[in-house]
């Protein structure tokens, strides 16, 4: 979660701290932050002395910002920054204002209302203005968040705007998220329209806007952040869950787009740390690799951080892991195996001899196959700091029917513990060593 808040605010400030850099010379620009919230961006722009001729405007539900327009009055640090001039004779939609900064509570999907508002708080559409809209505009319907994109490109001579949304609603990681912001009351609606970086630059192509650059988080982080910073950040905390993060931020985009602007407005496109790769990787030689159905109504098979090892040649064995179990998404106890019969892999049962002894929920473990009734689990871990996860001996005393297979009986023994204490770590592998004729 740390990780994932973080590379917000830095795709964020990027992509202000460029176009401020870029708008300089201009006696005035604006900023204007659409469903802005609580975020802090103003304070924290005005604190490093980087809004000298930028008017910030934030806008949000009326009741919203009243909320934050007394939580600045009543805090020393924050209405010493802004500077209270009380709002009177600004309009009724303005619960505060300061020189540079108006904050307005509006409803964004009336959108007369909003350019009403906005022009009695002083926005001025012939000077070089920022619209941000964090995670705002997919929870509006898309016919006014369309209405709205296309309205700051037609009534805006210089203008850029700055989206971070989600996308990929298709997947499984996708679909999870869905359900989850629909709990909330609060829906996705723009994914069912908008769902990738394409589809999303083609909608502000089409809206009136003449320049758009869009990435994912990924290519964010690894293009668009100093090599220093990149290190700093992983320095913070003990982390290892890459295939996490990577799936998070792979589902979610920031897109820049401007008209007007000279010379064109691209934050997304400079200060590159590692070179873009044009089309596929190709590789020399060729691999070639076949695909087997898998005929079960077993779940347990879609996981990740596992171990699967062929124990013996018909059949597969997979351990530990992160997926869904009993209809809730946590670290894997049950094993799943697979059994190659009649032509094609069938999910087949796993009975457990002590079924009270645990594969201690471990991820990125090894699984050693020593015989085609032993096998040894080393490694692995619970936690990014917590590898302290003993070895374990998995025993198959029964064997299967080859005949018509359909189960396998795995007996789970605790292995005693070395004289010498083993190091603990994770992500590491293990190999057959003989020794005098003997593994």
């Amino acid at each position: 979660f740390h990780r994932g808040y973080y590379v917000r605010a830095r795709a964020v400030d990027h992509c202000v701290q460029d176009f401020l850099l870029k708008t300089q010379s201009h006696p005035r620009t604006q900023i204007l932050s659409l469903g802005a919230g609580f975020d802090s961006l103003y304070f924290r722009l005005k604190d490093m002395g980087l809004l000298h001729h930028t008017v910030m405007y934030e806008v949000d539900f009326p009741n919203v910002a009243c909320q934050k327009a007394t939580l600045i009055k009543t805090t020393k640090e924050l209405s010493a920054l802004v500077g209270d001039t009380g709002g009177e004779g600004l309009g009724v939609t303005t619960t505060f204002s300061g020189e540079d900064y108006k904050l307005l509570g509006v409803d964004l999907s009336e959108l007369s209302k909003l350019s009403t508002a906005l022009e009695e708080a002083g926005l001025d559409n012939e000077v070089p203005t920022l619209f941000i809209a964090e995670v705002v505009l997919t929870y509006m319907e898309n016919s006014r968040s369309d209405a709205l994109i296309q309205w700051a490109a037609e009534h805006f001579s210089q203008a850029c705007f700055l989206l971070y949304e989600q996308m990929h609603p298709e997947d499984p990681f996708g679909r999870v998220m869905q359900q989850h912001f629909s709990q909330l009351n609060s829906a996705l609606h723009s994914l069912s329209q908008y769902p990738d970086c394409e589809a999303q630059q083609r909608r502000f192509f089409e809206k009136g806007w003449t320049e758009c650059s869009v990435m994912d988080m990924n290519e964010f982080f690894t293009c668009c952040t100093p090599e220093d910073e990149q290190q700093r950040v992983q320095a913070l905390e003990p982390f290892d869950e890459y295939e996490e993060w990577h799936l998070k931020c792979s589902h979610y985009f920031v897109l820049t787009a401007s008209k007007g602007m000279e010379p064109s407005w691209t934050p997304l496109l400079s200060n590159m740390t590692v070179p873009h790769c044009h089309g596929p990787v190709r590789m020399a030689g060729s691999i070639s690799a076949s695909v087997c159905s898998v005929h079960s109504d077993i779940s347990g098979l879609r996981r990740y951080g596992h171990h699967s090892a062929l124990i013996k040649p018909n059949v597969i064995l997979t351990t530990g892991g992160f997926g869904e179990e009993d209809g809730q998404h946590c670290r894997m106890r049950n094993f799943h195996v697979l059994i190659k019969h009649a032509g094609y892999w069938k999910a087949g049962c796993v009975k457990k001899e002590n079924p009270d002894k645990r594969c201690d929920e471990r991820m990125y473990h090894t699984v050693s196959c020593l015989s085609s009734s032993l096998a040894l689990v080393v490694g692995g871990r619970t936690s990014p700091s917590n590898a302290a996860l003993g070895m374990l001996w998995l025993k198959f005393p029964k064997t299967c029917n080859d005949a018509d297979p359909n189960d396998i009986t795995v007996e789970l023994a605790s292995l005693q513990p070395a004289a010498e204490p083993v190091a603990l770590r994770w992500r590491h592998s293990t190999t057959e060593v003989i020794f005098k004729g003997k593994k």
